[in-house]
């Protein structure tokens, strides 16, 4: 019996294959008329018209592409759902933007003080330590 005509038995008309060496994929339509004439010990040629070729980088945008559309079911890249694939980067954002909110509010207060504000705030600190290091040496006498 010849290759091709079991080949097109199969329920999957298509299998893909993994090549680390190149970091692609073969992707094989076992239904295609030109298998039909292979020998059991025949090899299927890369330019063969059954033959896809796409390299890993093509490979992965079409299953995220699968994914975001909902054509794949229970998807999982990177270890994590699909849906959830940029919700820890989306939450480490929204973190940082309260945090320079933050830093612009303290910013926007610093820049409304004045200097001579600043200055009257240093001398108020300066008469409360002293009138602090009077009180303990006050206590210390007694």
């Amino acid at each position: 019996m010849v290759l091709g005509n079991m080949l097109r038995e199969r329920d999957v008309q298509y299998t893909a294959l993994k090549d680390d060496v190149t970091n692609t994929w073969r992707i094989l339509d076992t239904w295609h008329d030109d298998l039909k004439s292979l020998g059991a010990d025949d090899d299927i040629p890369d330019d063969s018209k059954a033959v896809t070729i796409i390299t890993e980088g093509g490979f992965l945008a079409i299953i995220r592409e699968a994914a975001r559309l909902g054509v794949l079911e229970n998807v999982e890249l990177n270890g994590t759902a699909y849906e959830g694939m940029y919700e820890e980067e989306v939450q480490e954002m929204k973190e940082k933007v309260v945090e320079y909110e933050k830093e612009i509010a303290k910013l926007q207060v610093v820049s409304n003080e004045s200097e001579s504000f600043k200055l009257k705030g240093k001398a108020l600190d300066a008469m409360l330590k002293l009138a602090a290091m009077s009180d303990v040496a006050l206590l210390s006498e007694e």
